[in-house]
């Protein structure tokens, strides 16, 4: 008998004799010869849900207070499992249990999202995903402890979206959606993604929950600028068809400053300089998509959506002044994107798709400087980039609990940047820029358990990399042990590899100016860089979390501040590296008091190495200790009404980048909630960075003849007063989302 895995697992539902849900109940999945192939644990909602699908299975459930019961099904719906009430029953004895916060399966850090949020305030999916052990958010940025940025996957299927784009889905989604949480160090590759990955596995269709579903929601954000946001989704759900849509609208305020002082030397002549910037910018952002899934039977679907976004008519402004210049900057700009994505899936281990975006932006640039003659000029500047991909991935079960998986990728990308300056004296600046991109990608890979303390997931990825006179080969290996001598130890090994490529509008070298002194300048030189990383994981009574990483990335480059040499200019510039090496210690530390309290500590300590042997006349080879610290508590002030309170703080001490040293940094978020009409409606206020100004970023740098100082202040404290309210129960389809992270200028 052989077991598929795939997206339609078995679910089903365990009640009691009055049809209440039945939590916490174990629920074992054999095969009709006894053969054990999976174990869960019901909500609180008495839903259980494998990933695993036999063609015929038995089940069997348990729990302490009810007679054993056994079942033998087929199929994806196993219907609503009744348990009988034991014969005897203990009197004024209240047990009390603490169920996991973490288990592993198939090498998957498993976490059960309604239990960790049961009583945190989390409104969203995208605040429900901060609430994992080890999950932060630095620099508007998502990361995960022990390995750095991460990817975010939504019911198996890699995002390709923006970072923005993807936070908007997530934050339009309640975070009763998500059913559990699979946190990887490292991604198998039938994901389509390197390195480490969260799932987001949400809550599927349930007989009887068919018809119109949906939820409205909005939020009044108020900075020295007003702002907000609001969202509708509806759904239709019904055995064969499911038909969604969703619009979402994001009115964003942004304000920002920076001092900056240098002593810049050129030809030999030190300048004292000083400069202060301040801007501001708004942006009105629509995203809307609609999709379909069509379901013959419950073996194989066949879905189809659209999904797009427009930024009309965004503006920035900055001013500067200083001792070298007197400058206004007014940008404009609009950007579209639009993507259109096919996809199918069997009952016998195949999923295939493909998929076309476009993207456009637009840019304007009225630029004046007062200072030293005065400079006057209009400049425009345009992106854009057709993409095309197209993937299949196959996998087998085998006897003696070994699992093949293969596939194969093609991406192909056509990317057009122009940028024509207004003054003829600027001409020799213009510049016109067509990029193509082709991306071939074959994998296989096995997994394997050995027994029920070991297994092992293995696999090799090989890509033939191509973009204009560059080519190159590439073997990207992957692994993760396991090892669980009893169930309060779990142990894991895991070693990822991946190569981050610059984006288009680096590549195409054009020049950008910010005032009068400093300015942008792309690298068409830029080379990809790699990434390998180990990472060691205990956990401790299924809670507790300790991880040891260690990072290597050859070649690394990101955007620092040049002092030219030959020029009086700040050059905001790409430069490959030689490498950055990091090795992470960090601790994830649960904590609660009875009812009312509930926190959680995660302490992070890093050693950072930063080596750059030919960046410019000014090379660098630093290292240091840095320490992150995360500390969030939720109070239940009272449960009828239900009234909670969270308070957060975030601190980082003095780091390295490069050649700069950073000033530690941190802030504190607070939190009030009232939730009612059954759970249906919620309202919160919310107060961000309520301290305010000590989320600034402080730079220093004494290398050589760099030598200056940056004190940026991205204004964070704000006031938000949130609504929402669900109906229908809710339901919200899973979408491919549209990967943009290198467009963008």
């Amino acid at each position: 008998m052989s077991v598929a895995s795939n997206a339609q697992g078995i679910s089903g539902k365990v009640t009691d004799t009055r049809q209440q849900p039945v939590d916490a109940a174990t629920v074992i999945l054999q095969l009709p010869d006894s053969t054990f192939v999976d174990v869960m644990i019901t909500d609180s909602t008495g839903i259980f849900r494998f990933s695993a699908r036999p063609d015929r299975y038995r089940l069997i459930i348990q729990h302490m207070l009810f007679e054993t019961t056994e079942a033998e099904g087929s199929g994806t719906d196993a219907g609503t499992l009744v348990l009988q009430p034991k014969d005897h029953a203990l009197d004024e004895v209240v047990i009390k249990g603490e169920r996991p916060l973490v288990k592993v399966e198939q090498g998957r850090l498993v976490y059960d999202m309604p239990q960790l949020t049961a009583k945190r305030l989390v409104t969203n999916a995208y605040e429900a995903l901060l609430q994992l052990p080890g999950v932060m958010e630095q620099n508007d940025v998502l990361t995960l402890a022990g390995s750095g940025n991460v990817s975010v996957i939504l019911n198996g299927k890699p995002s390709s979206m923006t970072y923005e784009q993807t936070v908007t889905l997530l934050k339009s989604m309640p975070a009763s959606r998500v059913e559990r949480a699979e946190v990887m160090y490292s991604a198998p590759p039938q994901y389509h993604v390197r390195g480490a990955a969260i799932n987001l596995m949400l809550k599927g269709y349930k007989p009887g929950e068919g018809g119109l579903q949906g939820e409205v929601d909005g939020s009044y954000i108020q900075e020295k600028k007003a702002g907000g946001d609001g969202s509708v989704t509806l759904t239709w759900l019904s055995r064969k068809w499911d038909v969604d849509a969703m619009y979402h609208v994001n009115d964003r305020y942004s304000r920002q400053s920076m001092e900056f002082s240098a002593l810049h030397t050129v030809n030999g002549k030190t300048h004292d300089i000083y400069l202060s910037d301040t801007g501001e910018g708004r942006v009105l952002t629509h995203t809307f998509r609609m999709g379909t899934v069509w379901k013959p039977n419950e073996k194989n679907n066949l879905s189809m959506n659209y999904t797009g976004s427009l930024s009309p008519d965004a503006t920035n402004y900055l001013t500067a002044q200083g001792n070298v210049t007197r400058s206004h900057n007014d940008k404009r700009s609009d950007a579209q994107m639009h993507n259109a994505a096919f996809g199918y899936a069997s009952g016998f281990g195949l999923s295939a798709g493909a998929d076309y975006t476009y993207y456009l932006n637009e840019n304007t640039q009225d630029f004046t400087d007062t200072e030293g003659g005065g400079t006057t000029f209009m400049s425009g500047s345009r992106q854009r980039i057709d993409r095309w991909k197209a993937y299949a991935d196959q996998s087998h079960t085998l006897p003696k609990e070994w699992k093949l998986n293969y596939g194969a990728s093609f991406t192909y990308v056509n990317d057009r940047n122009a940028q024509h300056y207004s003054l003829p004296e600027m001409s020799g600046q213009n510049s016109e820029s067509h990029i193509s991109e082709y991306t071939y990608n074959l994998y296989a890979g096995f997994d394997k358990t050995f027994n029920p303390q070991w297994s092992l997931s293995a696999s090799t990825a090989v890509e033939y990399y191509k973009m204009m006179d560059y080519r190159k080969w590439a073997v990207y290996p992957a692994f993760q042990l396991n090892y669980s001598p009893s169930s309060s130890h779990i142990l894991q090994l895991s070693f990822s590899s991946d190569k981050t490529y610059p984006d288009y509008w680096t590549l195409s070298g054009n020049v950008s100016y910010m005032n009068g002194y400093q300015e942008s300048i792309g690298n068409a030189y830029l080379r990809p860089y790699a990434s390998y990383s180990g990472t060691l994981t205990y956990i401790f009574k299924n809670k507790y979390i300790f991880l040891m990483n260690y990072g290597y990335r050859p070649d690394y480059f990101m955007q620092m501040t040049y002092l030219d040499s030959k020029r009086l200019k700040a050059v905001y510039n790409f430069q490959n590296w030689d490498f950055v090496k990091t090795l992470t210690f960090t601790a994830i530390i649960p904590f609660k008091a009875g009812t009312w309290w509930d926190s959680q500590l995660t302490l992070n300590a890093q050693l950072k190495h930063d080596k750059a042997s030919y960046y410019y006349d000014a090379p660098f080879d630093n290292k240091r200790w840095a320490g992150i610290g995360v500390w969030t508590n939720t109070f239940t002030l009272s449960k009828h009404p239900d009234i909670r309170m969270e308070v957060s703080a975030f601190g980082q001490a003095g780091a390295i980048q490069g050649s700069y040293e950073l000033a530690p940094l941190g802030y504190v978020d607070t939190a009030l909630r009232y939730t009612f009409a059954d759970g249906k409606a919620m309202i919160q206020v919310k107060g961000s960075d309520i301290f305010g100004g000590i989320n600034r970023f402080r730079i220093k740098s004494r290398n050589g003849n760099q030598h200056f100082d940056m004190d940026i202040t991205n204004y964070s404290r704000r006031f938000t007063l949130s609504f929402s309210y669900k109906f229908g129960g809710y339901k919200k389809k899973n979408t491919k989302d549209v990967d943009t992270s290198r467009f963008g200028m």
